[in-house]
């Protein structure tokens, strides 16, 4: 830094001798006198202005400024003077080439030029590493930034969580309640066909007494009948919970949320309380009459040769009533099974949910009365349809961050899906049973327009 202002020092000194020096040069008199009296001449005449004096004196004037070429006389000397300045000025004072002679301007300017050139090297590295530094803080803001995104996006809620794990079995529920649906089915089926292994094998004879012994047993209320009971149901085990259950749509299917019913592959044999009441429902409602036997010797004519006709009549007109009647079980069979045991994965989240709207009021032994110990189907989606919503809990966690939100409404339109798809097959089993009324009502008319046309065929054959 020091050489530097000494070099500046330096420059401005030689601008400024230089500036002097050329000045005075170039700055010349428009009139110039002689330098001394001719002695030939009167003084007055030889000392005035050249331009007013006589011809001597300006021979004599001439002759004193000289030539270039002679150093003695005036212009030589100027000119000899400015060639030594000259030779100074570029050697000496710029180029600095003369031994012993200070450093030159150009060599002063060139190590001026290489510092300042340094130093602006050395801003322009200060400069860089302030854009370094201003990149990298911005990158590690964008990390941070990034990272405390996804911390907020990627961390659920706890209502999230509530739907999530009680959603969670629902389709193994639904597959059970499948499974279940078909066991019940066909049951009523195996009863109505007089199937092997049932009460109903032998017809009505084993049919009645069968069911007659289990009303005994388990659905017989002596308050009945006008008191008139009483005889008849001493026998009974006397559980109110089972009275009239036989004939209770209510009681025994609509109102449970969950029924003590597992046979989607259940080894146990003996039948629960809701087993038997269903079963017994089901006799009282479909085919309560169970169809006669038909044995072998009524298929065949007397000397066994062919088929009777009354024989396998008979059996096809058996066969088109419990075709009709399967229809109508069916439904009942999908109501029942939607309530049937489900899955016990989500068992309890699903009682979680309703401990927090009951509060302590509520005991585990009451969620397991309305819910049972494994919830069915229909209680899971009672739970995501109704009751969730019934918490303000629900409401309040709706203050979340967005990305919970767009989760729990995915999560609801799976329920959503669900509750449509039900809605769906409901409707399906509808039109089922309604198409088999239309048929049923149309049996007679279908009968009476067929006879017809068989009695115009005939007589225009017997034409």
């Amino acid at each position: 830094m020091k050489n530097i202002i000494q070099q500046k020092k330096i420059f401005w000194s030689c601008f400024i001798a230089i500036t002097v020096i050329f000045g005075g040069i170039t700055t010349v008199p428009k009139t110039v006198q002689a330098t001394h009296c001719c002695p030939t001449c009167p003084c007055t005449s030889c000392c005035s202005f050249v331009g007013q004096t006589s011809s001597a004196c300006t021979c004599t004037s001439s002759n004193q400024t000289g030539t270039v070429g002679d150093p003695a006389t005036t212009l030589g000397h100027i000119t000899q003077q400015f060639v030594e300045h000259k030779e100074w000025f570029i050697d000496d004072f710029l180029k600095g080439a003369t031994p012993g002679a200070p450093m030159g301007v150009f060599k002063a300017l060139q190590l001026m030029t290489t510092e300042i050139s340094a130093i602006a090297m050395q801003n322009v590295h200060i400069i860089g590493q302030y854009f370094d530094a201003k990149h990298q803080l911005e990158t590690q803001r964008l990390f941070q930034t990034l990272t405390a995104k996804a911390h907020k996006d990627y961390h659920p809620s706890e209502g999230l969580c509530e739907f999530g794990s009680t959603i969670r079995s629902l389709a193994p529920s639904n597959r059970i309640s499948k499974i279940t649906s078909n066991a019940l089915a066909r049951h009523s089926l195996d009863r109505q066909s007089l199937a092997n292994n049932s009460l109903s094998i032998e017809g009505i004879e084993s049919d009645k007494p069968s069911r007659l012994a289990a009303f005994i047993k388990d659905f017989c209320d002596q308050n009945d009948n006008g008191e008139n009971l009483g005889l008849l149901c001493t026998y009974s085990n006397n559980n109110k919970l089972l009275f009239n259950r036989d004939i209770d749509f209510t009681k025994t299917i609509a109102y449970p949320l969950t029924l003590d019913i597992d046979r989607s592959g259940s080894t146990s044999t003996a039948p629960t309380d809701d087993e038997k009441s269903l079963f017994a429902f089901m006799n009282n409602v479909f085919s309560h009459e169970a169809f006669p036997k038909v044995t072998q010797n009524k298929l065949l004519n007397r000397d066994n040769t062919e088929l009777s006709v009354q024989g396998y009549e008979a059996i096809l007109d058996q066969r088109a009533l419990m075709a009709k009647r399967s229809v109508a079980v069916n439904s009942i069979a999908s109501i029942a099974a939607l309530k049937s045991k489900g899955n016990d994965e989500s068992q309890p989240f699903i009682y979680a949910v309703l401990r927090e709207m009951g509060g302590s009021s509520m005991s585990v032994d009451e969620i397991q009365q309305l819910l049972g110990d494994k919830p069915s189907y229909y209680a899971q989606m009672e739970v995501l349809t109704k009751i969730a919503y019934q918490n303000p809990n629900f409401y309040t966690e709706l203050l979340d961050k967005p990305a919970n939100i767009v989760r729990k409404e995915v999560a609801l339109q799976a329920a959503d899906l669900m509750q449509k798809r039900d809605i769906y097959r409901s409707l399906l089993r509808t039109e089922a049973v309604i198409a088999t009324m239309l048929e049923t009502a149309l049996l007679e008319e279908q009968e009476f327009v067929k006879n017809k046309v068989n009695r115009v065929t005939e007589e225009r054959i017997s034409r």
